[in-house]
């Protein structure tokens, strides 16, 4: 995403804030014109902010394994409900999330914002934000009290990183932490909805941290393929600040250390190696299938489908699991 930090500071050259202030204008105007709480807001709306293609089967991973960590995972209400919670948290995170962006992504000329295309407010972003984080809460508090608790780290840490008077995803390291709490905590929160509250037995560290690492390695490759935009935007990001061949490097490293714990969930009887081939296999083909039918795009091609590889991927990993257990 194309953040554009400079809109609100003074121009070193006269003529650079003229050729800024049509630009704030258009944000102004957009803004001012689409402030009802209750613009845009449908089905098709909510849809296009929740964004479910890029987390909702990863997240019922999460839950299927965190449960069968804690032997419960042919608890199908337990299954919906910690999976469902998950699901809601991450729908208030990604609208609050373009809420927030809508004055960048004006700018950015993002097509995929609603918001920033006009065709719905801020307001209703937040208001959809709000009401899934609040069925989160309610669903979460069927599992139980420490789960109510994850939850709230879950959506406090996720407000803190697209609010802006804090905007952590704006601060390098910051925002490759902040995936890597809300990744652990995701797998956290079904591991422990048995109140048990036992995180050292069942290897739950070790499974902990491949959630943790995978999704912080998810913001690293999306920052990789940004990489010449924020650049040019003068944009902060982890990769930025590191550059790409460190960016790199580090993306190796945890794609090794991420690989090394799968291996050892499975030889230590927590990953069916059904589930693990069924994600890799199927995820790879999404991949590599359309780079091998449009190889001249492939940087566009594999970023546009990164999230339907590692969801379609964790969705057939939850179908074997599930058969399989």
């Amino acid at each position: 995403m194309i953040k554009r930090p400079f809109l609100h500071m003074r121009a070193p050259y006269p003529n650079m804030q003229a050729a800024l202030k049509p630009a704030q204008h258009k944000i102004d105007w957009i803004l001012k014109h689409s402030s009802n709480l209750m613009k845009g807001l449908s089905i098709s709306t909510i849809f296009s902010l929740a964004r479910l293609h890029v987390y909702m089967p990863i997240c019922f991973l999460c839950a299927m394994v965190g449960l069968d960590a804690t032997g419960s995972v042919q608890s199908l209400i337990s299954l919906l409900t910690i999976g469902l919670a998950n699901t809601f948290a991450l729908v208030a995170t990604f609208a609050f999330n373009d809420a927030e962006d809508a004055p960048d992504d004006i700018l950015a000329r993002s097509v995929r914002n609603v918001i920033a295309l006009g065709n719905a407010s801020r307001e209703t972003g937040y208001l959809i934000a709000a009401t899934a984080a609040i069925i989160s809460l309610l669903l979460s508090a069927i599992a139980g009290p420490i789960v109510i608790l994850i939850t709230l780290v879950i959506l406090m840490t996720s407000f803190l990183y697209s609010w802006r008077p804090f905007r952590m995803k704006a601060k390098p390291f910051w925002d490759v932490f902040t995936h890597a709490i809300v990744g652990g905590l995701i797998f956290l929160s079904p591991a422990w909805s048995s109140q048990k509250g036992i995180i050292w037995g069942n290897h739950l560290i070790p499974i902990c941290l491949i959630f943790s690492l995978g999704t912080a390695l998810a913001l690293l490759n999306h920052e990789l393929y940004e990489y010449e935009d924020d650049l040019k935007a003068n944009t902060r990001t982890t990769v930025v600040v590191l550059g790409k061949r460190k960016s790199y490097w580090i993306v190796g490293c945890i794609s090794l250390l991420c690989a090394s714990l799968i291996i050892n969930a499975y030889l230590s009887g927590i990953f069916p190696m059904i589930s693990i081939l069924s994600f890799f296999i199927v995820g790879g083909c999404l991949m590599l299938i359309p780079i091998m039918l449009y190889p001249r795009q492939a940087v566009s091609v594999s970023k546009r489908m990164i999230p339907w590889a590692m969801n379609l991927g964790a969705f057939s990993a939850i179908i074997t699991w599930y058969i399989g257990g």
